[in-house]
């Protein structure tokens, strides 16, 4: 699942206080939803306690949420426990982030966490390697772009023929999904363009900015930040190519894909349904403040991330926000891990989950 750490990670993904603001740099280079690092360790595992949860209906006095410091789930999440949706089951909620697929999992094997956001592979991967969770929803639907000089959004994909392309993260979300897209439209991806792997986003970023690369593949927000801070430059760049609409074109489907979702622990979800639905009523109502995206809601967030506010605007109806529980969702997601998995078998740990994977909707 791309074990990939040196020091680029390392100095992105230290250890943050509860409620401090997430810096910029972090958002940007842990923004393909897998970069791995160890270095959030010992941050995470120095939580004490752990939440309530006993029987059904038991109450939670304090749920524990993590997510990564990618926009998709910090706009949304900086909203969560303040919409009412989860009492009487869950007293309060604590969100703090991951860094690390290897962190996330380590706080569901010490029952550190009781609510994670994760890549929708890498859920179905750690539960084939027999970590306890459910998938309780899925709640990113794509949001990866390709990002190159102006008058290339004319051309689209046959802009790259020959070209160098940054992508990052080796065998995570953005490179998989660009590999998978490229095969299908009968590209050789070892001859046909130039395929330049960095560790993070934000190497990607920068060696597009440096002109290291012609192209790169960027999700949402670093995206957004690429095409502003060129301007910075006095360079134009534009999204050539919207690789959602590029799935859609190769599928036959609509232009999304299941790309991140949120996972709970097994205990949780077998002993206490409730919370389960608490849960689920609680982030749609986050999702909803944010897609309607009042002033005040963006202020909340700008703040939170520390992303300017015209950026946040700019990028939340890219993100594809939309929560469907997990069950619902199972056909999508079947399909996505058997295209991806054409690419690399091992992203979802070599077979398709078993149905109790896909939790059905308690509520």
């Amino acid at each position: 699942m791309g074990n990939h750490t040196n020091s680029h990670t390392s100095r992105a993904s230290t250890a943050r206080r509860p409620g401090a603001p997430i810096r910029r740099r972090s958002l940007i280079t842990l923004a393909g939803l897998g970069a791995l690092s160890p270095a959030i360790l010992s941050a995470c595992s120095s939580r004490s306690g752990k939440a309530s949860s006993s029987g059904t209906g038991g109450h939670i006095d304090t749920l524990r949420v993590h997510v990564p410091t990618t926009l998709a789930y910090m706009a949304p999440m900086t909203l969560f426990g303040g919409q009412g949706k989860l009492a009487p089951t869950i007293g309060k909620a604590t969100v703090e982030n991951w860094s690390s697929i290897d962190a996330m999992k380590t706080l569901l094997m010490q029952k550190q966490t009781d609510l994670a956001a994760t890549p929708s592979y890498a859920a179905a991967n750690l539960f084939n390697k027999g970590v306890p969770l459910r998938l309780v929803a899925m709640q990113v639907w794509g949001m990866l772009y390709i990002i190159g000089p102006e008058g290339t959004s004319e051309q689209g994909l046959e802009a790259l023929r020959g070209k160098t392309v940054a992508v990052p993260m080796p065998n995570n979300m953005p490179d998989l999904v660009f590999r998978y897209l490229l095969g299908q439209k009968g590209w050789d991806t070892s001859k046909d363009l130039t395929i330049q792997s960095y560790t993070d986003g934000q190497e990607a970023l920068s060696n597009l900015l440096a002109g290291n690369a012609e192209f790169a593949v960027l999700p949402e927000h670093p995206a957004s930040v690429s095409l502003a801070k060129a301007k910075q430059q006095g360079k134009i760049l534009e999204r050539t190519a919207d690789l959602q609409q590029i799935w859609a074109e190769v599928t036959g489907g609509e232009a999304k894909f299941p790309m991140a979702g949120l996972v709970m622990p097994q205990e949780i979800t077998d002993s206490n349904p409730q919370a389960v639905g608490a849960v689920l009523n609680e982030v749609e109502a986050c999702i909803a403040a944010t897609n309607a995206k009042s002033e005040e809601t963006i202020n909340a967030i700008s703040q939170k991330t520390e992303v300017p506010a015209p950026i946040v605007t700019e990028v939340i109806p890219r993100l594809q926000l939309n929560l469907v529980p997990a069950a619902r969702a199972k056909d999508q997601l079947v399909d996505f891990y058997t295209r991806l998995s054409t690419v690399s078998p091992d992203i979802v740990g070599g077979k398709m989950p078993a149905d109790d994977f896909y939790l059905k909707d308690p509520r």
